[in-house]
């Protein structure tokens, strides 16, 4: 009797084990892919601009002529990422750069601009935003557009359908649930009202009546 009941007990240890086991590497690949790549948008002195963006402990440079895949290197000081004699060596905002035996001192990133090429990694084709209050529009094409108002605060997805085109507006009419989206991006050039950022496309529609107009630009 007592063999017995020292069978089950470690067949019920050995049980619990694997399951801690399979617990782990389950959270283990789920930090993993919730892991956010990082965007940034350098600009630099004698006019080089390039995006940066951090996957995992790949730094990739997309510079004007090439792009470069950077590994990360031993520094006393803010993040070093390197291949060959180019490097990206980051210190909060700002970087200096070695690229094609040039030394770039002060390059500094470029938030508002970082937002947008940010996007266009997620398959963002086109970005819209607005003002009082704030709101936002990115359209993913086949996929979805999400509409996000009072500054962030109120975030609704619709299906994606094509839009309804004239050689001068495309007119999006979206619906999910008890929401309507009707928006028109006209080609027509825009100045945001608070940041002075030009863009070329001007945006005006209704999101379940409530009217409200901006700026925009294609992505790709």
């Amino acid at each position: 009797m007592l063999r017995h009941v020292f069978l089950l007990l470690s067949l019920m240890m050995l049980c619990a084990c694997n399951s801690v086991g399979s617990v782990s590497k389950s959270e283990s690949a789920q930090t993993e892919t919730s892991i956010k790549a990082v965007t940034m948008m350098f600009e630099c002195e004698n006019d080089l601009s390039f995006v940066a963006r951090l996957e995992g402990q790949t730094l990739w440079a997309f510079f004007p002529q090439q792009t470069l895949a950077l590994e990360p290197t031993r520094t006393a000081s803010g993040a070093k990422y390197q291949k060959a004699a180019d490097y990206v060596w980051l210190k909060g905002d700002n970087a200096m750069v070695n690229y094609q035996q040039t030394l770039y001192k002060n390059c500094v990133n470029n938030r508002q601009e970082a937002t947008w090429q940010d996007a266009k990694f997620r398959g963002v084709s086109f970005r819209a935003v607005g003002n009082e209050p704030g709101w936002l529009i990115e359209i993913i094409p086949n996929v979805h557009v999400k509409y996000l108002s009072n500054y962030g605060q109120f975030e609704t997805v619709l299906p994606y359908k094509k839009p309804i085109e004239t050689e001068q507006s495309s007119l999006f009419e979206l619906t999910k649930n008890q929401n309507t989206l009707v928006f028109e991006i006209i080609k027509k050039p825009c100045t945001d009202s608070m940041s002075g950022q030009k863009f070329a496309s001007s945006v005006r529609g209704q999101f379940n009546g409530k009217a409200f107009s901006g700026c925009g630009r294609a992505l790709f």
